[in-house]
Parts: structure tokens; C-alpha cells; sequence
């Protein structure tokens, strides 16, 4: 076999050979107008096939969001094969829009879920096609809707900054955001399960002054239908000089317990090494500070050192150390 058409395909290449090579053209053209009449007959018949339909819909409640992605429609029609050919590989089927507002919604007492008879769209599928068919089912009959909550909730937004500072400059107040709190809007599965908005991430180095930012707020990551109240926000930060200084300053030692008269601390002073503002350093006084060694009857027994620690400062200063962060004591009774 392999070898006459090898011997036909060389002879159609001799030029010599023309006769030959038009009784070929002759036979090929036969053929494609044979193959034609053929098709055109079985086109003429008539046959059964699954035209797929996208859905769509519109006019969902303000309060609600649908979920539903991808549905389709199979629906099975009687028609010339011509024609389903048309309309299934070059004219399309287009798309059915349902109208939430005039579909015929039902609530399922199984699922808590609304879902819509596919048979409602047989009048629209029959009206859509210009030839002669026969719409034997669509599947599935019931498409359930996806439908969710929409709620509101008022998120506090934090700032995800980066800050480097010049020597002996420091942040001298909190970073401030205006607004500090934005209006969270979307699916309940999503806000539900927000605490906090954030910035976007930016750094700022060398800072020796005071500055203002916009900073655009960075959705969560599941965000396709989370709506804000602000889309970004005002940055605040203050920056200061600041000088250390070092202050004396009393040890009250004290307790709980009932039996206990008093607290003797050794040494009765430390030094405390702190952080000011320069704008600020004059207002420091000694009033404004109190240090307490607090002895635990359940957890100190035993013990010869009591830790101290600053139970009062002013918010203007940072303290860094204390010197000595341990001091001795005796129990008075």
C-alpha cells in the first residue's frame, strides 16, 4: 500500500507526467464535492446535543454577597445537526442573567440556603435560538445560591513603619494615625475575622525631625470584596533630641502581708539612669518618680535581694537603668 502511494505522490511530481497529474485534480475535486453533498446531508438531520450556558446574576440585595462563581447550565436540545453545529462552535450560546429580584427564589429547609428551579429559564433558552429544536432537559434543575451576610465593623489601623533615628534623636511621643480607626465593610467570613488594618510596610531612616506621611492601607489577604472607609491614612510621627541624665533617688520597700510592719532596704537609694527630651529636661524633679522593692511572703522567702522597680515616672522620660537593680532588706515585724 505504502509503496503505490509512493509511486502516485512521485508521478504527480514528474513534470512529464501531466496527464496524469490532471486526472488527479480532476479525482480530488470529485471527492471534496462528494465529501460536501455528504455533509450536507447528515447536516439535514436530525441529532441530540448538550449546549453548556453560563449564568450570571444581578440585582443582589445591598446586604448580601453571592459566592457563586462558574455556574453553568447543560441543556440538552433536538435540532438539525447543521444548526447545532452553528451554535455550538462559531455562533455561541451567550449567557442567562437572572434577575434576583424577579426570579422565583425558594429557601431550602435543609441547607439554609436560597436556590432557584433551572425549569423557570425554559421559555428564555427556546426564545434564544432561530431554528427549528426541540429543548429536552436543562441539568441541574436547582442551582443553590452562595449568599452571605454583609456586615460593617469600625478596625483600628496600624502603622507598619520602619523607623531609624540620627544620633541622640529618638520618637518623643506615640506615632498618631488620622483616622486611627477606618469603617470595614464585606462578607461576615472575612470581617469577622479582622482585628486590625494595616499600612503598607515603610521605612524611614536618619530621622533628626519631626514628619508627616500618607500611608496607604494594605487589604487582608483574602480582600476581593472588603470595602474601606479611607484608603489610606495620615502618619504623625515627633522627634526629639534627647540627653541622658542620671537622677538619686529612695527605695520604699514594702508587702502584703498583715504580720509585717515594714520593708528595710540596703542601700535605701539608687541611681536611675533615664532619657529626656532636651525640651524637656528642666521639668524633671525627683517628686515625679517612685521606686518600690516589693516583698512576696509566697515567692521571697528565703531570699537576701528584692528587685526594684519604677512604680511611678513621668511620661516624658525613658528610663534605662537602675543602679542597683537588687537591693538588700530586712523584715521588720
Amino acid at each position: 500500500m505504502n509503496a503505490r502511494l509512493n509511486n502516485l505522490v512521485n508521478r504527480a511530481k514528474n513534470p512529464r507526467d501531466k496527464k496524469f497529474r490532471n486526472h488527479l485534480y480532476i479525482f480530488l475535486i470529485c471527492c471534496g464535492i462528494s465529501l460536501f453533498i455528504w455533509l450536507l446531508i447528515k447536516m439535514s438531520d436530525d441529532y441530540v446535543s448538550d449546549i453548556r450556558i453560563p449564568l450570571t446574576f444581578s440585582n443582589l440585595p445591598a446586604d448580601k454577597q453571592l459566592n457563586n462563581t462558574g455556574d453553568m447550565l447543560t441543556v440538552r436540545l433536538r435540532a438539525n445537526g447543521g444548526d447545532l453545529v452553528s451554535v455550538k462552535y462559531f455562533s455561541g450560546a451567550g449567557k442567562i442573567t437572572v434577575n434576583l429580584n424577579q426570579a422565583d427564589l425558594r429557601l431550602s429547609r435543609y441547607f439554609d440556603k436560597y436556590y432557584v428551579l433551572t425549569s423557570q429559564f425554559s421559555a428564555e433558552i427556546s426564545s434564544r435560538y432561530e431554528f427549528e429544536h426541540t429543548l429536552i432537559s436543562i441539568s441541574p434543575d436547582t442551582i443553590y445560591l452562595d449568599m452571605e451576610d454583609i456586615v460593617s465593623r469600625r478596625l483600628p489601623v496600624k502603622a507598619k513603619v520602619d523607623l531609624n533615628f540620627k544620633p541622640q534623636h529618638m520618637l518623643y511621643d506615640s506615632i498618631t494615625l488620622s483616622p486611627s480607626e477606618i469603617m470595614v465593610s464585606g462578607p461576615s467570613s472575612v470581617v469577622d475575622t479582622l482585628s486590625e488594618i494595616y499600612t503598607e510596610n515603610r521605612s524611614f531612616s536618619g530621622l533628626d525631625h519631626s514628619l508627616t506621611a500618607i500611608l496607604p492601607i494594605i487589604p487582608p489577604a483574602s480582600s476581593e470584596n472588603i470595602r474601606y472607609s479611607e484608603n489610606e491614612v495620615e502618619m504623625k510621627i515627633t522627634v526629639e533630641q534627647f540627653t541622658e541624665s542620671s537622677i538619686r533617688l529612695p527605695v520604699s520597700g514594702y508587702t502584703d502581708d498583715s504580720g509585717i510592719t515594714g520593708i528595710r532596704t540596703f542601700p535605701e537609694t539608687v541611681d536611675v539612669t533615664y532619657q529626656v527630651a532636651l525640651k524637656d529636661f528642666q521639668l524633671v524633679k525627683p517628686e515625679m518618680f517612685k521606686l518600690t522593692a516589693f516583698f512576696d511572703p509566697e515567692k521571697d522567702q528565703g531570699k537576701t535581694f528584692l528587685k526594684v522597680r519604677a512604680d511611678k515616672q513621668p511620661g516624658f522620660v525613658r528610663i534605662t537603668r537602675i543602679d542597683p537593680e537588687k537591693v538588700e532588706f530586712i523584715i521588720q515585724k
